[in-house]
């Protein structure tokens, strides 16, 4: 085995990772913390700090004379670092100031993070759970703070302040921020529209700390020593000394922590004159990195960070042409983006220029450049290719698209990050800031180039997140074709040599009887047939690459297609509101979507779920009446939906009065004009079709003169079928219908936004009528299939009377048990949505009766101001024996419909 060590740890890791799911991963919660929003008094030592809070470990907690002793981290928010702090005796202008290694006391709110309840949301707690924070201090004042501290973080500290404020001397206020993300890990400091430029293009990794500024600062200092004089195991020390001062400075990420790691295990193979490995180190650092913080196996720096060097040493020999263990051991050598095209030009090389030695003079210069060039852009290009699709799993479980253009985008991005990091370095020292100009140029450069590339057709791909099991079976497929390549080239070597070994092996030339044979030949005949030898190698590199891409083509398709065969109806969780996505093979519809206790509702949560669901466009958006609560996050979607990558085909609003539309209506009708968006008025007996959806519009009456908007929301029925349904159940559906019960792959849900008052009642009419309606329709289909039977008995032989007999009889049997049913239960829906977020004014005993609904669904806030759902409610919806869940309990609830029944499951799930 070549690698025990980095097996190891790998299997070390994997065996973490499937612990912590089986255990419930990223939920943040711990028995160490108090319950969320209660005063609490704190005693911990200053871990960090900003201008704006700190970051305390070593925690001790009282709250409500109750003690926890807490191992992780909390974040404290405070309103001016220099706070008055209560002690006894004055205290000078400096005292006041808190440094880092402090023992401090102080008192606040203790509150968690808030935690995804919607599919595809951001989930705050467990990105600060991958950081160690388990929670934070709200209003934080400072009551008393110790006189020691940690003189070194100190220092730097205030050192990277001093380079902070230089660099936003030198650069405008744009590519300052840019400099201070890229130099001193300053995240917070980066500007929203370049973070999102950049990430939009698939160049937002260029930003983290990490290979190649250990290039540029480890090993320049430690080539720099060298030079100097200084033996190599002193210029080892000195540049391992200096990239610890440094990651300490600039705060240890994830991918800083993993560079300067590798490089510390590079520097020590040098002092104790051993080998250093890459993907060993690579994998030591990870172990290391997960036992220190097990939360980080989920978070999506770890991921990408190892994800892209492991695709540089798997993947990219795959295109490259080299070989896995060849490349690793190169890698080993050379740090930073030019080890790609070095490396590749190491491989490529020596064959072409013995192909062309006979070249002399200028010939033989330019012909080596552009040799160089050439291959320069193959290793880049075969680099890019790697790290993308070894972690495009990675992309779409936490982004949900594809960049389609990013490996282009690298290729004209990457080769100019020495420049700009070297430029930057220099541009912090006094009197040379003129060269930040440079850099200035460059970062235009990359703006330009990213609009650019953005305006380009299809530069985005909207993929939706993937099941665990398609990820799975993708790297799966990537480590099998990667090992697979190197046991056929092994199995090729020995074909070619006739014995089981191959070149390399201290053996061969004792036990190959062509190696006997070619001792005493001529030493030209030998070069030839190696130049041969080569040609043909060279050539079998093709169609091998041909049948990888292929391979990687089907296994990309595996990892994006959607395999959902079924159609579902989500009701989001955006607070104190309403918001429903349904969802078929046809297309996708909105039903409201608004929120008064949750701010920017487009943007958290609708936006991510459609992304999650792989969805950027929506059928048809409809908004029940004009109540924030309804509508902000619909007007969200009508101003950014272009930049958000999603469109609305179509707008419906209820049908009230023409010369009232505009004036109710205004912001939204504005916002729909300017998007381009055809505005529709729906009114009762309006209906949508198509294979998979019925929509059918119950509420209100055209021109309505209803004065509340609760009264003239809109209301519909909607039945949903699955996308793909058993003959059988098709056939069985009118009987199911008529029986009142949920026809396999059907269910029928009854939307009624904030119905209340003249329009529930309204609403009980039409459902009324059509139960009615319904119930005609039944008679009908019962009496023509009587008619048929009584047609085709004619028609029988009388030997068959006996057994036709029996059929009739039968048939008898079933219309009298479905009329039966049809008198007990009447009309009736699968899921109710209960009106104005449970209010006590809606959802009367009449209308309970007459929709007769077997589960309901309350979407309100939790703790919200307005006692949603009422008690009134909720004991006529016990009366009527429907049991419900409430978003507030449960988060988003999905309902999904295939063809083996129906199932309603909750994000948070729980009980």
């Amino acid at each position: 085995m070549r690698r025990p060590l980095f097996t190891v740890c790998l299997c070390l890791v994997t065996i973490i990772a499937i612990m912590r799911i089986l255990a419930g991963v990223g939920t943040g919660e711990d028995t160490g913390l108090p319950p969320d929003g209660s005063p609490v008094k704190i005693t911990g030592r200053i871990d960090t700090r900003s201008s704006e809070e700190i970051i305390l470990k070593s925690i001790s907690i009282i709250q409500n004379d109750q003690e926890y002793s807490y191992s992780g981290k909390l974040q404290c928010e405070l309103e001016n670092m220099k706070t008055a702090m209560i002690t006894a005796g004055a205290v000078t202008e400096e005292e006041k100031t808190l440094k880092i290694g402090q023992q401090i006391v102080l008192e606040g709110t203790f509150a968690l993070f808030s935690t995804a309840t919607n599919p595809g949301e951001f989930d705050a707690q467990a990105y600060y759970a991958a950081k160690g924070i388990g929670g934070r201090v709200r209003k934080a004042q400072i009551l008393a703070a110790g006189e020691k501290y940690s003189f070194l973080r100190e220092k730097l500290y205030g050192f990277r302040q001093v380079l902070h404020d230089r660099l936003a001397e030198v650069f405008p206020a744009k590519e300052a921020s840019v400099m201070q993300t890229l130099l001193l890990g300053e995240k917070e400091e980066l500007d929203a529209e370049v973070k999102a430029l950049y990430q939009k293009n698939g160049i937002a990794h260029i930003l983290s700390i990490s290979g190649l500024h250990i290039t540029l600062l480890g090993m320049g200092v430690y080539r720099l020593l060298k030079r100097l004089g200084l033996p190599v195991r002193a210029a080892a020390v000195g540049g391992a000394m200096l990239l610890l001062i440094y990651g300490v400075m600039v705060g240890m990420s994830v991918s800083a922590s993993r560079a300067i790691g590798m490089y510390l295990l590079q520097m020590l193979g040098i002092f104790v004159g051993r080998t250093y490995d890459m993907l060993t180190g690579l994998g030591l650092m990870a172990l290391l990195l997960v036992l220190q913080e097990p939360e980080r196996l989920f978070d999506v720096s770890f991921l990408m960070s190892f994800g892209a060097v492991l695709g540089i040493c798997i993947l990219t020999p795959v295109f490259s042409g080299g070989c896995w263990e060849r490349d690793a051991d190169a890698e080993s050598e050379v740090k930073g983006i030019s080890t790609w095209f070095r490396t590749v030009a190491d491989i490529l090389g020596d064959s072409a220029y013995e192909r062309n030695k006979y070249r002399e003079g200028w010939r033989k210069v330019a012909y080596e450049e552009i040799r160089r060039m050439v291959s320069a852009v193959k290793g880049g290009f075969a680099a890019s290719v790697g790290v993308i699709l070894f972690t495009l799993p990675v992309q779409l479980w936490f982004f949900y698209e594809i960049p389609v253009y990013s490996v282009l985008l690298n290729l004209l991005v990457l080769p100019f990050m020495s420049a700009v990091v070297a430029g930057g370095i220099l541009s912090l020292i006094p009197g040379l800031g003129i060269v930040g100009t440079v850099d200035c140029l460059i970062l235009w450069w990359y703006e330009w180039i990213c609009e650019r590339f953005g305006e380009l057709p299809g530069a985005v791909w909207c993929v939706g997140q993937p099941e665990r099991w398609q990820i799975v079976c993708y790297y799966a497929g990537i480590f099998l074709l990667v090992f697979g390549r190197k046991y056929v080239e092994a199995w090729k070597k020995r074909g070619t040599y006739g014995e089981e070994n191959v070149p390399g092996d201290r053996l061969h030339s004792a036990r190959t009887p062509w190696c006997l044979i070619t001792r005493g030949a001529d030493e030209s005949i030998r070069n030839r047939k190696r130049d041969c030898k080569g040609e043909m190698m060279h050539r079998n590199r093709v169609p091998h690459l041909i049948a990888a891409v292929m391979i990687l083509g089907l296994l990309i398709g595996l990892l994006t297609g959607n395999f959902d065969c079924g159609s579902r109806v989500t009701f989001l969780d955006v607070g104190q509101g309403d918001g429903i996505v349904v969802e078929t093979g046809q297309g996708a519809y909105l039903f409201d979507c608004g929120s008064t206790s949750r701010k920017n509702i487009g943007e958290y949560v609708l936006k991510p779920y459609l992304k999650s669901r792989g969805i950027s466009s929506l059928r048809g958006v409809f908004v029940s009446h004009p109540d924030e609560d309804h509508m902000n996050g619909v007007l969200e979607l009508m101003e950014n939906g272009e930049e958000w990558g999603i469109t609305a085909e179509q707008l419906f609003l209820p049908a009230i009065r023409e010369s009232e539309r505009r004036e109710t209506f205004e912001q939204l009708l504005a916002a729909a004009e300017d998007a381009g968006i055809p505005v529709s008025y729906i009114k009762y007996g309006d209906e949508i079709r198509d294979s998979q959806l019925r929509l059918l519009c119950l509420h209100p009456e055209e021109n309505t003169t209803l004065a509340d908007a609760n009264a003239y929301s809109e209301c519909f029925y909607v039945e949903v079928f699955a996308k793909k349904m058993k003959q059988e159940a098709i056939d069985d559906r009118k009987a199911n219908d008529a029986s009142g019960a949920s026809a396999i792959g059907k269910i029928s849900i009854l939307l009624t936004g904030d119905v209340e008052g003249e329009g529930e009642r309204q609403l009980t009419q039409k459902l009324q009528a059509l139960q009615e309606s319904q119930a005609l329709q039944e008679s009908q289909s019962l009496q023509e299939s009587r008619s048929l039977q009584e047609s085709r008995s004619l028609q029988e032989s009388r030997s068959l009377q006996e057994s036709q007999s029996l059929q009739e009889s039968q048939s008898l049997q079933l219309t009298r048990r479905l009329q039966e049913q049809r008198g007990q239960r009447k009309f009736r829906v699968d899921i109710l949505k209960v009106a104005h977020h449970g209010s006590g004014y809606s959802t009367g005993t009449e209308f309970l009766t007459t929709a007769s609904p077997v589960t309901a669904i309350i979407s309100c806030g939790r703790n919200n101001s307005y006692g949603h759902p009422h008690v009134e409610t909720l004991q006529r919806l016990e009366d009527a024996r429907v049991p419900w869940y409430g978003t507030m309990d449960y988060g988003a609830l999905t309902v999904t419909v295939d063809s083996h029944g129906n199932r309603l499951h909750g994000y948070l799930r729980r009980k």
